[in-house]
């Protein structure tokens, strides 16, 4: 911190990469923490649509044709969706205040958590709770990553980083789906959620790995 108080701007900063190969240390696992970020978003996220109304009639112990069971996996899903919108502004400004390293960590901690602990419901309003409590992780890692990628990577490289970010997502899409094409012949769908337990993996090489980005320290020494 005392370095950043004392050296000039100009020492700090570095000339703009120009190829791949000019890309510092930092830079490139700033940029593979955010992937993998987006990467298991996409596998959380999908996971219960692949077997909500299957799950969903488990829990209530009804038929899948049930109304009762397609409002409830509705329901669910629409909890998802507003902890997705709110976790983008909650973790957002967390990273603000924790530095974007220390709080992508969380959130990938928060969603593969309550994702895995879909595991233990038993009622169709405890997946409901923990799919929200899940998604308030995803839309933060989705602020928070971006963030992180803004104030590392070069600007002429940033619309290219995003693309790339986007098939993050995709592939996380893709490993949700052969998660439950290879576990199909389990009768019971919630052991599907324990895949979505493996970002966890992840969060302790963020916090080892990952620097606070320049920028960061900078506007907290300001403030």
């Amino acid at each position: 911190m005392s370095t950043l108080q004392t050296e000039p701007p100009g020492v700090i900063e570095r000339r703009e990469a120009e190829s791949l190969r000019e890309l510092t240390p930092q830079q490139w696992k700033s940029g593979l923490a955010a992937w993998l970020g987006w990467f298991f978003d996409g596998l959380d996220m999908h996971l219960y649509t692949l077997v909500a109304v299957t799950f969903v009639a488990q829990l209530m112990h009804a038929r899948e044709g049930d109304a009762a069971v397609k409002q409830n996996s509705a329901w669910i899903m629409a909890s998802f969706l507003v902890g997705w919108a709110l976790g983008g502004g909650f973790f957002g400004r967390l990273g603000d205040l924790l530095g974007r390293s220390r709080t992508l960590a969380l959130t990938i901690l928060t969603y593969s958590l309550f994702t895995g602990l879909a595991v233990f419901a038993t009622s169709w309003w405890h997946l409901l709770i923990f799919r929200f409590v899940a998604a308030l992780g995803i839309g933060g890692e989705w602020a928070v990553g971006s963030s992180l990628l803004s104030e590392t990577w070069p600007p002429r490289w940033r619309a290219w980083v995003a693309a790339v970010l986007q098939t993050g997502v995709n592939l996380g899409v893709l490993l949700a789906c052969a998660a439950n094409y290879l576990m199909a012949g389990v009768a019971d769908k919630r052991y599907v959620f324990l895949v979505g337990v493996l970002p966890a993996i992840i969060v302790y090489w963020i916090r080892r790995s990952v620097p606070e980005p320049v920028e960061w320290h900078r506007e907290r020494v300001r403030r």
